[in-house]
């Protein structure tokens, strides 16, 4: 993880993402699915992204499941993977 300093809110708004794409980071973090620092350094990324307002008003008007992050999401790839496994270890 970097040493820089998250934006407030950063956190928030990478777990706002993840909630409207199906992607439980946190119990992804927790089981294994990724690292600890994986989770700590896609809170960092979003934290560096200059888009934070973009992103808010993405999540206002993009209420409930989506399938997919705005072309901007610094974490896109990241957070499919989880919902991907996540999905995938459902349907097991």
């Amino acid at each position: 993880m970097t040493d820089t300093l998250l934006r407030p809110g950063a956190a928030c708004l990478m777990h706002g993402m993840a909630e409207r794409l199906g992607a439980d980071v946190v119990r992804a973090a927790t089981s294994g699915e990724i690292s600890p620092q994986e989770l700590a350094d896609m809170e960092t990324r979003c934290g560096e992204c200059t888009k934070h307002d973009a992103c808010i008003l993405w999540m206002l008007d993009h209420q409930g499941p989506q399938e997919r992050t705005p072309d901007y999401c610094l974490n896109t790839q990241e957070l499919n993977y989880v919902r991907a496994v996540q999905n995938q270890l459902a349907a097991e």
